[in-house]
């Protein structure tokens, strides 16, 4: 029963993977994954990049030139404030709109 719990866990995230490659655009790829990343500390509004940006940008299907454009776009939102690997969302909502809406 754990693995079939594992096999279902990987899969859920396979598929939301999959979905947002398919139908969002970058802002809303990163706002999903760092919404994400925040979830998985708990709902804490500071996350630190445990991996490369190089690392992220494949996971989000783009290239690190892109991934730092985004980056900068959201911050100019005021949405994030990024200091070296260490984001801190400064708007949850903001950014869950734009993760939805799958752009800015």
């Amino acid at each position: 029963m754990n693995i079939l719990a594992i096999l279902s866990v990987r899969l859920r995230e396979f598929t939301v993977q999959v979905e947002n490659l398919s139908l969002k655009e970058l802002p809303g790829r990163l706002a999903a994954y760092l919404l994400y990343q925040s979830q998985m500390k708990n709902g804490d509004d500071n996350i630190t990049l445990d991996i490369s940006k190089s690392r992220i940008s494949n996971i989000l299907g783009t290239r690190p030139e892109s991934l730092s454009r985004a980056l900068g776009a959201i911050r100019e939102q005021k949405l994030i404030e990024v200091d070296g690997p260490n984001i801190k969302i400064l708007d949850r909502d903001g950014l869950e709109g734009i993760a939805a809406r799958g752009r800015l």
